[in-house]
């Protein structure tokens, strides 16, 4: 356990304390990353895997983690540095967010710089939880799915199945519909109850 206090003590002094935007990035990115990197190695080590099923997956897999760290990383320090300009002046020396006073006076930006700086960093780091939302539920899908179906349609080339291979019930007994198991249409059959109504 100590060599593991120290090891994180360690990573932790990478970081400025007063500024979780860049930690949350890096450990955000480093995740994905090992995620993705146990993932391959699992479909890879696989035996119940085809060679053909391998080919396919592994890629797929490998492009999913590079999306994901990828987009991440495009998006969230894009929005960082949109979000930490917003508590600095711009060109023009206006502030976009101004900090007021309990009076509600604004304060000045070179006589309040820490009260600045603090509120920018905090801003990054609703951007950095931003950026993870918006890269990972909206545009690596999109980009995974993509991806996919350019897999599939190159594996489908390469490895053509001819119609008189195909099996005659293209459903398995755990896939097919359960009507369709039961309830096959066919000759309806009569039957006789005691009260002479047919059925």
């Amino acid at each position: 356990m100590g060599l593991i206090n120290k090891a994180q003590q360690c990573f932790m002094g990478w970081f400025d304390k007063d500024n979780n935007a860049n930690f949350l990035f890096v450990t955000a990115a480093l995740g994905w990353f090992l995620a993705s990197a146990a993932q391959t190695f699992g479909l890879a080590k696989n035996k119940e895997l085809s060679k053909e099923e391998k080919k396919f997956l592994i890629p797929q897999e490998i492009m999913d983690g590079a999306a994901n760290i990828g987009m991440y990383a495009v998006v969230t320090t894009n929005l960082m540095n949109w979000a930490e300009k917003l508590a600095k002046p711009n060109k023009k020396g206006k502030l976009p967010i101004s900090l007021k006073n309990e009076m509600g006076q604004i304060l000045d930006y070179t006589e309040n710089i820490k009260e600045y700086t603090k509120l920018g960093n905090n801003l990054k780091t609703g951007a950095a939880i931003l950026g993870g939302v918006v890269s990972t539920c909206i545009l690596t899908p999109i980009v995974r799915n993509a991806f996919g179906a350019y897999m599939k349609t190159k594996s489908d080339k390469n490895n053509p199945v001819k119609p008189d291979t195909l099996p005659a019930d293209i459903y398995s007994s755990r896939t097919q519909p359960y009507f369709a198991k039961t309830y096959a249409m066919g000759t309806p059959k009569v039957y006789q109850n005691s009260g002479g109504l047919k059925i």
